[in-house]
């Protein structure tokens, strides 16, 4: 309890003096060394990540559409049989 409690009264003192004009040059270093952390450490993990799961994706889609072709294929192959069959008299295996 005691540390929420902590915790709560960080964060609104650091929203409180990062409304106060005197602080806006160490938001402002703050914030692009955080941004120059972030691009060269964050963004590196997650383009391999991204890339990974990109090409895996692309896998799958390519399966579900081969998938889907063939139900459809044969759906309109077998609705022909069956006309055919009717037609003919004959039935078609």
């Amino acid at each position: 309890m005691i540390k929420n409690i902590i915790i709560v009264i960080a964060i609104l003192s650091v929203v409180f003096l990062s409304q106060q004009p005197y602080f806006r040059q160490t938001g402002e270093r703050l914030y692009s060394q955080a941004e120059t952390q972030v691009k060269n450490n964050l963004y590196p993990m997650v383009s391999g990540e991204v890339e990974q799961k990109s090409a895996f994706i692309q896998e799958e889609i390519a399966k579900q559409k081969n998938n889907f072709a063939q139900n459809v294929w044969g759906d309109i192959k077998n609705y022909f049989a069956g006309i055919f069959s009717k037609v003919s008299g004959t039935p078609v295996q």
